[in-house]
């Protein structure tokens, strides 16, 4: 057994190991349930809700892969839709890492007390803590990548038969297969970190001249391409098509790349709060360690090890940045080789000794510890926990149930043209609020147009009302899908939210609609050419009314359009006040002779039966005063309905 190996008892590593991963489950448990859900950390909620296939579709236009989200759906089916149960998947997810790092520094350093050290800093480095307590897979790949860092490793080392908790060249593969075929599927950034260990498992053995590993290593790396193969040739080219698109927009082409080569190490260390300090006490303990390593005539090579992780991560984030977004979160996969770095500088210290002073190494370390530790107080003890690297502005996640339910029936059916607000609704769904679904027309998918009306089709197949959640109005695609929900169902109520989010309830005609006589509504320029509207209905149904409107001039004020559904007394129950086709159609951009359709609902309460009088007439929105019809009246009356 190589002399390291006894540095730390075998008797007392696991104790010392199982106290480490106590600590990184203690360390990234505070507050889960009390910080609000995070934009991203709806969108994983929702996400992983969808089906199988959904999953797999919309993750193929994403920008990560689906492995995470696959877990995390079977986790809600199993437990249900809740934060802090989301959040506490990502803890045991995170925590994972923790022994991991042990086995692969050990594997990497054949040094217990190494391996003990790396278990340690992996369960407290600031970001890896950060991020083990996000709905994100940020906290499953670092890891996969310690897996297949061990895998790799145990490739490396060569003849194990002295050691007596050694494993087969077969598990080696096995685990290297796995750790790289998992953090491919988890994070598409974990590549780097992954390249890394191949590049240096591989020089290791050259160097060694070891043949049989060489090839054994180029089997294993072979093994995990093709079978990562089916995914990246269903998804690699979507998701590389979107990154050369954004690229001709992307400011972050202004900076150089250096620029974020320093931000990245920033966030690495998360140093947002004490700035340099933290890269200046990091980067000493590595450079002390380095010095006391060539002091003792020690190889500093296992150093290229985590080196080649970093550079390689900090250099692929800070390229794909210039190409599309920086984002520290990318940067997690480097999290495990800077606790190997740390790890490996510590022992260094801890192992020097003279004959005076036989202790000087353990105090070095000790203070060196306390240092780190006080520089990082603060971040450690508030910043991780705040979880504000996603949040640029304020917002109130339950803004979108809010606005739902307080017109919602429990058959309505709820559609999110992003799904991060349909997990924020998801969370504070009751059961007999609306179900939720979605038509993607928002970054960071937008789905293809006939996608998205089928699946609107099909749920008003079998509800008779609508809801439509419209993230930033009528930006981009949206202008698409409110178009055609307006044009094809009947708008009973439009408002709008925080964040410029239009909330609309519509509904779905029954049957076909009944023709309405109205020869004579005319009000000047502006003719009332058609009219349908729904007859048989029942309580609590939307009453659709279909109309066509001509203007033989050009109309100089956008005059409002309002339909009453009135009780035989005159007293109206349900009404709806709109510019054409719900807003969108205002009169001054009609052409002479155009026909333009119209589309208005009229939500009628849940505990009206009998006869209901429509009727219809138009209002100067200024003013509030109705313009008469050419015979005089005020409003023109469009025939009763009898609600059942």
């Amino acid at each position: 057994m190589p002399q390291a190996m006894r540095v730390v008892p075998r008797s007392i590593t696991p104790w010392f190991v199982l106290l480490a991963t106590l600590l990184g489950f203690a360390l990234r448990l505070p507050l889960n349930d009390v910080i609000p859900p995070r934009w991203d950390e709806g969108w994983s909620i929702a996400h992983a809700s969808l089906s199988l296939g959904e999953v797999f579709v919309i993750t193929a236009a994403d920008v990560h892969p689906p492995l995470y989200y696959l877990l995390l759906g079977v986790w809600q089916r199993i437990i249900g839709i809740d934060l802090f149960a989301a959040r506490y998947l990502s803890v045991l997810l995170s925590t994972t890492a923790i022994p991991l790092a042990y086995v692969a520094a050990v594997a990497w350093s054949r040094s217990r007390r190494v391996g003990v050290l790396a278990a340690l800093f992996m369960a407290w480095l600031p970001l890896g803590v950060y991020y083990g307590a996000v709905v994100r897979m940020y906290a499953l790949a670092p890891s996969f990548v310690l897996l297949a860092a061990f895998g790799a490793l145990r490739f490396e080392i060569g003849d194990w038969r002295q050691v007596r908790d050694s494993i087969s060249n077969r598990q080696s593969l096995i685990a290297f297969v796995v750790g790289a075929l998992g953090a491919m599927l988890t994070l598409y950034h974990a590549v780097w970190a992954l390249a890394a260990i191949a590049v240096y498992a591989l020089v290791i053995a050259v160097i060694q001249r070891q043949r049989r590993i060489v090839r054994r290593l180029l089997i294993a790396i072979g093994l995990a391409v093709v079978l990562y193969l089916p995914w990246a040739a269903f998804a690699v080219p979507q998701f590389l098509g979107r990154a050369s698109a954004e690229a001709a927009t992307n400011i972050g082409q202004q900076f150089p790349l250096t620029y974020f080569l320093r931000q990245g190490m920033y966030d690495l260390t998360m140093s947002q709060q004490i700035g340099d300090l933290g890269l200046i006490v990091i980067g000493l303990i590595v450079i002390v360690g380095i010095v006391l390593a060539l002091a003792q005539r020690k190889s500093i090579l296992p150093v290229l090890l985590p080196m080649l992780m970093i550079g390689f991560t900090l250099i692929g984030v800070a390229f794909a940045a210039r190409q599309w977004a920086f984002n520290a979160r990318m940067l997690v996969c480097a999290v495990p080789a800077l606790a190997l770095l740390l790890a490996w500088a510590f022992d260094q210290m801890l192992s020097v000794s003279t004959n005076r002073w036989p202790l000087v190494g353990k105090l070095a370390a000790a203070v060196t510890a306390l240092v780190l530790a006080g520089a990082y107080f603060t971040t450690s003890a508030t910043f991780v926990y705040a979880k504000t690297l996603e949040v640029f502005d304020p917002y109130n996640p339950h803004t979108y149930h809010d606005h739902i339910v307080k017109l919602a029936q429990p058959n309505d059916v709820a559609f999110f043209n992003v799904l991060s607000p349909a997990g924020f609704y998801a969370l504070d769904r009751q059961p007999n609020d609306p179900v939720w679904s979605y038509a993607l027309t928002w970054d960071p998918v937008i789905e293809p147009r006939q996608r998205w009306e089928q699946r609107i089709a099909q749920a008003a197949g079998t509800h008779s009302r609508l809801w439509l959640v419209l993230y930033r109005g009528l930006a981009g695609k949206n202008g698409d899908l409110r178009g055609h929900m307006d044009s094809t169902y009947f708008p009973a109520h439009s408002e709008w939210g925080e964040e410029e989010v239009f909330y609309g309830l519509y509904g779905v005609p029954r049957g076909e609609l009944r023709t309405v006589n109205v020869s004579g509504a005319r009000w000047g320029d502006i003719t009332l050419n058609d009219v349908r509207v729904g007859t048989s209905m029942q309580a609590g149904d939307i009453v659709p009314v279909a109309l066509t409107w001509q203007a033989s001039a050009a109309i100089p004020t956008n005059y409002k359009i309002f339909v009453h559904a009135a009780k035989p007394d005159g007293f109206v129950i349900a009404q709806h006040d709109a510019q054409p086709l719900n807003d969108l159609r205002p009169m001054t951009t009609w052409a002479a002779g155009e026909p333009v359709r119209d589309h208005h609902g009229l939500a009628l309460p849940p505990d009206y039966r009998g006869e209901l009088m429509l009727k219809l007439g138009l209002y100067d929105p200024d003013t509030g005063e109705r313009l008469h019809t050419d015979d005089g009246r005020d409003a023109i009356e469009l025939g009763k309905v009898i609600v059942e």
